[in-house]
């Protein structure tokens, strides 16, 4: 069958990663985990030199998992991730699969609860699906790649730290992606900033809002990897959520996220606005 490969698409594990970068960890014995369903629809398309197009609808819905447990009073260990993915253009069937998952070890570095500084690394583990053909709908010959995951392993390195503010905080952080390779073909790597603020204005409810932009190292020199890998991607993403705690121990959760020029342009990516919806459950001694 005829692959289309002049389409442009870029795998959006990056829209997924807006989590909680701080420099609190979890007491020993205590958890904090999310689950939170999420659906992005958009025709715009940024391209690697930042061109603005249009192209057939794209969808993609995720079910993203987040969990943290802390193992030691000042060593948390967390995993995140889409447990099901599902792509697909407005003129292509289908695809459905899991995500890459991230594994966090994550260690505060001072004592000091209200002024915390935590350093993080986390492997980025290639468990989704590196290739996943989608079906076109309306010629039997073509299909298309639309893959759940990027095909390679990665290291994220985190620095961060946050201010305890009464009601409130503040967390800002820098990141380093060390990427490697998709059969033999080097990705360029990434780095980002970011902060959050957030309030808890009445008991139980909390309420954040967090920016993280996003460069890379080089361009990429594969189109293969720059169009169905995410390489090279760049951005400026922006969401605000509320965590409404209805018993002591779950919650729940509406996000709101959208992004723009305002620090790293978009390049090579799908972009649209879109909101999640999601179930907490937390356990504090």
């Amino acid at each position: 069958m005829k692959i289309i490969s002049s389409l442009l698409f870029c795998f959006l594990s990056c829209l997924q990663l807006l989590l909680c970068q701080s420099g609190w960890t979890k007491g020993k014995g205590e958890h904090f985990a999310k689950l939170d369903f999420s659906r992005l629809s958009t025709t715009e398309y940024y391209s690697p030199n930042g061109a603005k197009l249009k192209t057939n609808r794209f969808i993609q819905n995720s079910l993203n998992f987040y969990g943290e447990y802390g193992f030691r009073d000042r060593l948390s260990i967390i995993v995140s991730g889409p447990l099901w993915r599902q792509n697909a253009f407005e003129t292509t069937e289908r695809v459905n699969g899991i995500g890459d998952f991230r594994f966090d070890l994550k260690y505060r570095l001072t004592k000091n609860t209200k002024w915390p500084i935590a350093l993080s690394i986390a492997p980025e583990i290639p468990t989704g699906r590196a290739n996943a053909f989608a079906q076109s709908k309306t010629a039997a010959q073509e299909r298309i790649n639309l893959p759940t995951g990027d095909g390679e392993f990665n290291i994220w390195t985190t620095l961060a730290a946050s201010k305890s503010l009464g009601i409130g905080y503040v967390s800002l952080f820098g990141a380093y992606n060390f990427r490697t390779k998709y059969k033999g073909l080097p990705f360029e790597d990434l780095y980002q900033i970011g902060g959050e603020i957030g309030f808890n204005p009445i008991k139980p409810l909390f309420i954040n809002g967090k920016i993280r932009s996003q460069w890379a190292t080089g361009e990429s020199k594969y189109p293969e990897l720059g169009f169905v890998r995410g390489d090279g991607t760049t951005y400026t993403l922006m969401s605000a959520e509320a965590f409404y705690r209805f018993t002591k121990r779950w919650g729940i959760s509406a996000t709101y996220l959208t992004g723009n020029d305002l620090l790293a342009s978009f390049r090579n990516i799908y972009i649209s606005s879109f909101f999640s919806v999601g179930i907490i459950h937390e356990f504090k001694k």
